[in-house]
């Protein structure tokens, strides 16, 4: 390379370092500001929404119920015919996938409480949730491999809830089952 090459080269990597470095610098900087900064270090699943449930527990609630007791509850399946049977009567049905897929279709009347989410949507959702924290909810998820509801029902259990059950089969069971459908979208 000839002299005056490598020098504009050598001008081009320094610029190049600089703007990195500066881009970096003012991307933590903002992130320091923001409500909930993101973490520096990648958190499990269970760990960011541990967290959000921390958050919301310390958070003042519309419907101040005391918290239940912290006995550890059994998780309690349902089998596509019982949670059947929850849905026809009117069951409060939390959907625990991305809000994206409750958009797309869901079990009627059921609600998004997804696991990505949480925070936010429990927020969104809190007056009408706290209302009885002794109600039975059934959650569900994707289908029986998925972790999502589990989560959620852990979390809602932290939260106070005393009677959370899953149906496992979760979205693909009812839908291969032909049961009836909602969705979101126009």
């Amino acid at each position: 390379m000839t002299a005056p090459r490598l020098a504009f080269f050598k001008q081009g990597i320094l610029f190049l370092w600089m703007t990195a470095t500066t881009a970096l610098c003012l991307g933590l900087l903002v992130n320091q500001f923001r409500d909930h900064p993101l973490p520096l270090i990648y958190q499990s699943k269970d760990t960011r929404l541990q967290g959000a449930v921390e958050r919301l527990a310390s958070a003042p609630s519309p419907a101040a119920e005391p918290p239940a007791s912290s006995a550890a509850h059994q998780t309690e399946y349902l089998t596509l015919e019982e949670f059947s049977g929850f849905v026809d009567k009117g069951g409060l049905v939390l959907d625990a996938r991305p809000e994206i897929f409750h958009r797309l279709g869901h079990v009627p009347c059921a609600i998004s409480l997804p696991r990505d989410d949480f925070e936010n949507a429990y927020t969104a959702l809190r007056e009408k949730l706290e209302t009885g924290k002794t109600r039975p909810i059934v959650l569900y998820c994707s289908g029986s491999s998925c972790e999502d509801s589990e989560l959620v029902k852990k979390s809602l259990g932290a939260l106070g809830y005393t009677q959370v059950a899953i149906f496992k089969g979760g979205w693909s069971e009812w839908q291969a089952a032909g049961k009836p459908e909602e969705s979101g979208l126009p």
